[in-house]
């Protein structure tokens, strides 16, 4: 990208991932109008600390025209509104997942997005990996013979014990916890590398903790006994088990957890062949685990040819880079180019899956996932 690029980003909250949209649009060279953050006074301080203007109100950064693109990170239950609006106030969005809490606040910013005939995407963070991109590679070449099974699992243990706190911990049961949060991961990723659409799931919700513990002071967690804070009933799920039915006969299936104690961002997929079978885990980014009846297993590592990698083998590259390569692809498409990126369709199949996974829960049967528009594969 050149130094200096003709569209100019403004993003809309300041956390964890606000500040990694931060540091991808540095080091692409694009330039950042300012930020919007949920609290006035922190937000400034922090817009302060970044060297960057902090916007009033999100009317006020709709209002400037020298904002192209907005970077909406704020939490899961504003992205409707806010990418919406954008959109029909002329702006390119760029969203965090998932796009919308439910498929028809997706669906709602899909139509919104076509018909402002502006780009639109969602950061499904681990399509940004080299080796996630060999993996689609790799079966769309025949490499595994005809595809049959795929297993995945996303694990983590932040929420492990009753005092660990969080705004997704005091979300309704239908929008769901570790399937939308995580588990919209696992699905994309699923979808993506073996380019068919996921068709029908059994789930099964559990939770380990019923009742949870708000701290007092608006901490993110606190010592089990030390007597501060609200009991609250917990609706969402801490964890789920789905089969999955995906396109052309092919089966899956994920385990999903936020109270896998020893697990911290255990994500990782497993495709089977007739001829062979390939396994990636996020926690080793740079590395594809081959195996088939001729040979042991096989480590390959990323390619260092590949576009989405910039560092020689031996020089790992991780989280901040795959996000960095998920907005390259935006920004070079913005500008005219044609790189794969995930879109809003991409964001609706996610939240049409999680759907359908929380009613098959309650149901206690089979339910069919919406078809999306296949090139959204």
């Amino acid at each position: 990208m050149n130094p200096i690029d003709p569209y100019r980003a403004a993003v809309v909250g300041v956390g964890f991932i606000g500040a990694a949209h931060i540091e991808a649009l540095r080091r692409l060279g694009v330039p950042i109008a300012g930020v919007l953050g949920r609290d006035a006074g922190p937000s400034a301080a922090r817009a302060q600390a970044l060297g960057l203007r902090a916007y009033g109100s999100y009317d006020e950064l709709l209002a400037d025209p020298d904002v192209h693109v907005i970077h909406d990170c704020g939490p899961n239950d504003v992205h409707a509104d806010l990418n919406v609006r954008a959109l029909r106030a002329g702006k390119h969005v760029l969203s965090e997942k998932p796009l919308g809490v439910t498929a028809a606040e997706c669906a709602a910013q899909l139509r919104a997005a076509q018909d402002a005939n502006r780009l639109h995407g969602v950061n499904f963070t681990y399509r940004g990996y080299a080796a996630v991109q060999q993996l689609r590679d790799l079966v769309q070449s025949g490499a595994l013979g005809e595809l049959r099974y795929v297993r995945g699992h996303y694990l983590q243990d932040w929420l492990l014990f009753p005092t660990d706190h969080n705004w997704r911990t005091e979300a309704p049961a239908a929008e769901t916890r570790a399937v939308a949060d995580i588990g919209s991961h696992l699905a994309d990723l699923t979808r993506y590398v073996t380019g068919r659409a996921l068709e029908r799931v059994l789930a099964r919700f559990s939770r380990m903790h019923d009742t949870r513990v708000r701290p007092a002071h608006g901490a993110v967690t606190f010592a089990a006994g030390d007597g501060e804070g609200t009991p609250y009933p917990v609706q969402t799920e801490d964890q789920a088990s789905i089969w999955v039915d995906c396109a052309g006969g092919v089966r899956a299936t994920f385990e999903l957890s936020q109270v896998a104690a020893g697990h911290k961002n255990d994500l990782e997929i497993e495709l089977f062949g007739t001829q062979g079978s390939a396994r990636w885990r996020q926690e080793r980014p740079e590395e594809l685990l081959l195996g088939s009846r001729r040979d042991e297993r096989v480590l390959r590592l990323k390619d260092p040819a590949h576009p989405f990698t910039h560092y020689p083998p031996g020089h790992p590259e991780g989280v901040p880079d795959a996000i960095t390569n998920v907005i390259r692809a935006f920004y070079a498409t913005l500008r005219g180019e044609t790189q794969p990126y995930p879109t809003f369709e991409d964001g609706l199949a996610a939240a049409q899956f999680t759907d359908a996974a929380y009613l098959s829960h309650t149901r206690g049967d089979w339910v069919n996932v919406p078809a999306t528009p296949q090139e959204a594969l």
